[in-house]
């Protein structure tokens, strides 16, 4: 279910405005969000502690509103009664997020999570694994200064440096916090969701008792699980033995090895123990991301990973000349899987390219012609409904893009087209084969003019399309005569796309929004629009 966002004002002074998606707030929720306002602006009933069975029920109830309000206002809620102390509860330890670099802040979390009635709310839980360094090297130096502080706080708040040295409690250590969260975690008996980042977490470290503890307390409902690091760090954790019944997503996030280089080792640790774990989970997977930073070769990898029967979504990230020196496992599995596959997400920009134009496109030219492979099979991109992509900046980059879209007219609704700034011939072939796709209603791409010319173009050919997000090459300003774009407010002056549907609107320019100008002479011109960069309203 999305979660519901809205305008931060004061509970009862105004109505928010839905973010979701960029649609403003409908009836329903505004009627909702008016009986909450009404209960949180009633006195707290008196014994309001002696009737639990009355307010489980009346939190059941609540349930469908407050699922409306933004944890922000519910938050602030928490004093009104029971009910809402119990939703304000929810939001604050839902996810809890634990950074092992600062121990003293997770053993304070630890011992709100030692307590039950706190940890049965924990629903996901992201832990960062880092080591600690040992302070022994400074820490004569800090004596020094904490010393020196001492004295002369000493001279204001008349308290001798001994007696405050002596009631000072040592900082927690890397074990304090790995023995903590062992205790605390057969308490988390509703954790769904598990993040395990340990990127920089050195092999010393040996943490098979953590992580058994999760998979005998919640590994059994876990239904996501992400981890990150390098393949000797996901060996430890596979290990030890995950028990995870009903998974149906999984990430994992591989970056360099930080403290030994040994890519031989690595290649056999992704194809005989990362594989293997991967598939033995494949019959249920619906979700699958896998991302490289590394340099990693993951062609076996793909070679050996079984079919996902049940797989809908699939987000593949890495450098296609690195990772991927041989890439036919990767095609097989896009084949495979198209059946079933709803969502595609390809980034595979290759690495370290040539500044170049000419030198960068033809160090794109395999990407570009495997991905033109992959959409001469007829099953791929068969039934895809979300198709985020990098098509390369070559001559066959476009002819790919070009035949997936016709491929996926049935079925596409959302279009994303990365890192290729289109010159207007090519937005122009584009924006006629999305013609066809009658389903899409968001469509985002990188152009390099924003003009009228473009603006009267893809509101006549895509009068159905809801949302569109653009990031513009050429510098827009309309406040300078003669500038490039100061025209072009002007001309929106004299449009009205009457029967463009458009609700959400976002303009970007060398990483940022564009000015208020160019928005407000869009929106002045397209009276569908409801929201700018998918914020729900038009405030900028």
């Amino acid at each position: 279910m999305a979660l519901m966002t809205f305008d931060s004002s004061p509970i009862t002074d105004s109505l928010p405005t839905s973010r979701v998606r960029g649609q403003p707030a409908t009836s329903q929720q505004l009627s909702c969000w008016k009986i909450v306002s009404r209960l949180s602006s009633s006195p707290p009933r008196a014994n309001h502690l002696t009737r639990r069975g009355d307010d489980r029920d009346t939190s059941r109830n609540l349930a469908p509103v407050a699922r409306f309000v933004p944890d922000e206002a519910l938050s602030k809620m928490l004093a009104v009664n029971s009910v809402f102390f119990d939703l304000a509860m929810d939001i604050r330890w839902k996810q809890v997020v634990i950074v092992t670099r600062n121990t003293s802040e997770v053993v304070h979390i630890l011992a709100r999570l030692s307590d039950p009635f706190v940890a049965s709310r924990l629903q996901s839980l992201v832990l960062r694994l880092t080591q600690v360094k040992d302070s022994h090297v400074t820490k004569n130096v800090r004596h020094q200064m904490r010393a020196t502080l001492g004295r002369a706080l000493n001279a204001l708040e008349k308290r001798s440096l001994e007696s405050r040295t002596r009631t000072r409690r040592g900082r927690p250590t890397f074990i304090d916090v790995v023995n903590g969260l062992i205790a605390c975690a057969p308490k988390f008996v509703n954790i769904r969701q598990l993040t395990i980042d340990s990127w920089y977490l050195p092999p010393s470290y040996y943490l098979q008792a953590l992580y058994k503890s999760f998979w005998t307390s919640f590994g059994a409902n876990l239904q996501y699980l992400s981890l990150g690091g390098n393949v000797e760090g996901c060996r430890s954790i596979i290990e030890s033995k995950p028990v995870l019944g009903i998974l149906t997503e999984l990430q994992i996030e591989l970056t360099n090895n930080l403290f030994r280089e040994d890519l031989a080792e690595d290649a056999i640790i992704l194809v005989n123990i990362l594989a293997p774990f991967i598939n033995s989970l494949s019959p249920r997977l619906e979700a699958l991301r896998i991302w490289s930073w590394a340099n990693l070769n993951l062609s076996d990898f793909f070679l050996v990973l079984s079919p996902f029967p049940a797989l809908k979504h699939l987000n593949v990230r890495m450098a296609f000349n690195k990772a991927l020196q041989e890439p036919s496992g990767l095609k097989s599995l896009l084949c495979a899987s198209s059946q079933t596959l709803h969502e595609l997400n390809l980034r595979l920009n290759p690495a370290s390219l040539p500044l170049n134009f000419v030198d960068n496109a033809t160090s794109e030219m395999p990407l570009g012609q495997w991905l033109l492979q992959c959409v001469g099979d007829e099953r791929c991109f068969s039934h895809l409904r979300v198709l985020d992509i990098y098509p390369t900046n070559t001559p066959a980059g476009m002819e790919f893009l070009l035949a997936s879209i016709k491929r996926t007219s049935k079925s596409i609704l959302e279009l994303t087209i990365r890192d290729r700034y289109l010159q207007h011939a090519e937005v122009v072939s584009i924006v006629d084969a999305i013609s066809e796709c009658s389903g899409l209603a968001y469509l985002r791409m990188n152009i390099w003019r924003l003009d009228i010319v473009f603006i009267d173009y893809i509101a006549a050919k895509l009068p159905n399309l809801h949302r569109l997000w653009l990031s513009v090459g050429e510098t827009l300003d309309a406040n300078t005569p003669d500038a490039l774009g100061y025209e072009f407010p002007q001309e929106l002056k004299q449009r009205t796309y009457k029967d463009w549907k458009l609700r959400d609107l976002s303009v970007w320019q060398g990483g940022a929004e564009v000015g208020s100008d160019v928005m407000f002479a869009l929106a002045g011109s397209i009276p569908s629009l409801q929201s700018f960069f998918e914020h729900g309203h038009m405030h900028l």
